[in-house]
């Protein structure tokens, strides 16, 4: 690749196409990794050092990458691979910007011992402070309207407290906390009946509001991982660029379809 592709998915190995790759030319990336080995997704298989080496050197300064990875149960325990994998992205370099949970709702008990299903993290890692944050406004505040007085606190460092107060009418909506809500499915997960013939997809709506979150109009979006294309999907309809590896050739034209059924939409 002479020049970074965009608006594109290509269909090869994740590491061997960010390889060709220039170093920190990559704003966001927004992936969901395959879950140990609880799919199998053709058959494929992949390194995750060697991923997490090349997400690091292809990411600009400030620029986040968005790692959504579900902890799964091996022989009646979780197996720990997200903890590990947490903490070998801090060993390469990223920042440990925030842990947030990613939960699903679909009713179903998972086990009779466990209270549902093992958690969904996204790991919000940046190299060095994000250079861009929106943080979702659309939690309603049960005082909207109110004008109220908020006090602060700030210890000098010879230990004294100062306070201040400031008076501020209460906003009708705050920012949404750490523990995000989708439900999954059919017209839910996707919208094209075609889309779940990939076995794990990501969320329409998860994808957009870290797109959201997390970059400006015109940024370039990248996903190794694609598989049917739901991040450069809501990329696309949220009038950023993107940029997609895929190695399954069958997830790949799904995605295609999903691209072109998706552009004439928007």
């Amino acid at each position: 690749m002479s020049e970074l592709p965009e608006n594109q998915i290509i269909c090869c190995d994740c590491v061997e196409g960010m390889q060709r790759l220039p170093d920190s030319c990559i704003p966001l990336t927004v992936t969901s990794p395959p879950y140990d080995g609880i799919r199998t997704y053709g058959g494929h298989e992949w390194n995750f050092m060697a991923v997490a080496r090349e997400l690091y050197r292809i990411t600009v300064p400030g620029g986040v990458v968005v790692w959504v990875i579900q902890e799964q149960v091996i022989d009646g325990a979780e197996s720990g691979e997200s903890s590990r994998q947490r903490l070998a992205f801090a060993n390469i370099g990223f920042r440990l910007h925030h842990t947030m949970v990613m939960a699903r709702r679909n009713g179903r008990q998972y086990s009779p011992n466990r209270y549902g299903p093992p958690l969904e993290y996204a790991f919000i890692l940046s190299k060095g402070p994000p250079r861009y944050v929106c943080l979702l406004r659309d939690k309603p505040n049960t005082e909207a309207g109110r004008v109220r007085t908020d006090a602060y606190h700030h210890r000098d460092p010879d230990g004294s407290v100062r306070r201040t107060s400031q008076r501020a009418r209460v906003a009708d909506y705050g920012v949404r906390l750490g523990v995000w809500f989708y439900p999954t499915g059919k017209h839910h997960s996707a919208k094209e009946d075609y889309a779940f013939q990939h076995p794990a997809l990501m969320p329409e709506q998860m994808a957009e509001d870290h797109i959201l979150s997390w970059s400006r109009i015109g940024d370039l979006v990248f996903d190794p991982f694609a598989g049917a294309g739901t991040t450069l999907k809501m990329a696309l309809l949220n009038h950023r660029r993107y940029l997609g590896f895929e190695i399954n050739p069958k997830y790949v034209r799904i995605a295609e379809r999903r691209l072109r059924e998706c552009g004439r939409e928007s």
